[in-house]
């Protein structure tokens, strides 16, 4: 089974908060073992992350924090592939998240949301 990536070509960042894509199959219990991590790698110059559906969400994400929260959110996808044994392939059987429906539009190319969201899709 491929292990689950996060796909920093569709990253994104909106008022302040960056979403990146996860790509594979997630297994169970690897949303518990991205959290674990999380709380036990702490948190950087940035907001909570946390994992909705199939991406990473981090908020209060500023200009300059961009290699540093890359390397970061890897370590953290790395631990938790390296959590679960090569033979699992059972899908995570969860409800969708309730605030699924934040997608907000911008015509804003030039602000610091767009130039971070370059940065993090030249990744």
């Amino acid at each position: 089974m491929p292990e689950v990536e996060l796909n920093w070509s569709a990253a994104e960042v909106k008022s302040s908060k960056l979403s990146v894509p996860l790509e594979g199959d997630i297994p169970k219990g690897w949303k518990k073992s991205f959290e674990a991590t999380v709380v036990l790698l702490g948190h950087g110059d940035w907001g909570e992350i946390q994992l909705k559906r199939d991406s990473v969400r981090v908020s209060d994400v500023e200009p300059g924090g961009e290699d540093k929260l890359r390397f970061h959110l890897e370590s953290v996808v790395a631990q938790a592939n390296a959590d679960h044994a090569p033979g699992e392939s059972e899908e995570e059987e969860e409800a969708p998240d309730a605030d699924e429906s934040e997608s907000e539009a911008t015509d804003d190319d030039d602000g610091p949301d767009a130039e971070m969201t370059r940065r993090f899709r030249s990744f």
